[in-house]
């Protein structure tokens, strides 16, 4: 297929020395679907960050498991494939994997015009990685006071965009709007690519801090992200200000009449990333996120004799 659209031939060696230097390297993977953003993306015609979201939500998957990241992969579905969107959708996606120092394989390209409809397109991205299991997960104790930190999101990243379409009734025409609160049109804010943490998330592991738990917040809610977080081991007390929020979240709650209890089970809530350090590491850690061009929040800390995440006005 790709030959027959004149898409160019994408390399599949990839180098693995590195795992010489390791004691027991283990394979990893992540699989991850854009779907939801992309019937957005069709309806204003804007696909040149839907790669790069497929390529950045399974990365920082693998780098919260502490794992290298090596490859990417995706298939792409439509009804009837344009060169020019799957080149705009491979291109994000290829510059997507050069900043994460990731191989990019290529696309799959499927024609399913019984199945997707005329200009819509569906994409699966699938990233592969190599840990030492020696360097995998740890098991250390949750205190209480223990700070969970957060890294900005770039805005929903790939979280809520069918409820965030109903609520707001979001259609070509709306989301060309300018909003002076949002200081850009809805459209260009939505479609806003998924942050890749990869050089943050290098620096905290360098930096021989303990890092007790990570968690990318891409596979739904803040709240979900929260209770993963804390492998239910414990419980945590959340302080943020629904209207200390950015203007998209602060939109679709008010104009959307989404509760609050609802904006945390469906949108990351301005967060792509938690870090769960101790009380003593948090500031330190807070300066090296900095240095690493982040802007850490102190987003909560944890109750070790509970297992409820309470949020605080």
């Amino acid at each position: 297929m790709r030959e027959k659209l004149g898409l160019k031939k994408l390399e599949n060696e990839i180098p693995l020395s590195m795992i010489q230097k390791m004691k027991e390297p283990v394979l990893i993977t992540r699989a991850h679907s854009i779907s939801g953003k992309l019937y957005l993306a069709a309806e204003i015609q804007s696909f040149h960050t839907i790669g790069m979201d497929a390529v950045a939500v399974t990365i920082n998957d693998l780098l919260v498991e502490r794992a290298k990241p090596l490859l990417f992969y995706d298939s792409i579905s439509c009804a009837r494939p344009k060169v020019e969107r799957l080149k705009e959708i491979e291109a994000g996606a290829e510059r997507c994997c050069l900043a994460g120092n990731v191989r990019y394989v290529g696309s799959e390209i499927k024609e399913l015009p019984d199945i997707i409809s005329y200009e819509q397109y569906d994409m699966v991205g699938f990233t592969a990685g190599v840990i030492d299991k020696e360097t995998g997960e740890n098991f250390s104790s949750f205190k209480d006071g223990d700070v969970i930190i957060g890294l900005p999101s770039n805005g929903l990243h790939n979280n809520g965009y069918m409820l965030a379409r109903k609520k707001l009734y979001l259609s070509k025409a709306s989301m060309e709007v300018y909003y002076e609160t949002l200081g850009t049109t809805l459209g260009e804010l939505l479609m806003q690519p998924t942050k890749l943490y990869r050089r943050a998330m290098e620096a905290a592991y360098h930096s021989g801090i303990e890092i007790k738990s990570c968690i990318q917040v891409g596979h739904g809610g803040l709240d979900a992200a929260v209770r993963l977080l804390l492998k239910n081991r414990a419980g945590a007390v959340i302080k943020q200000r629904m209207d200390h929020m950015p203007p998209l979240y602060w939109m679709l709650h008010k104009d959307g009449n989404i509760s609050e209890e609802q904006m945390r089970q469906t949108f990351n809530m301005g967060f792509g990333m938690l870090l769960l350090v101790a009380e003593s590491d948090a500031d330190i850690m807070m300066e090296i996120l900095e240095k690493a061009g982040e802007n850490p929040h102190p987003l909560g800390l944890v109750e070790r004799d509970s297992y409820t995440i309470r949020y605080i006005m």
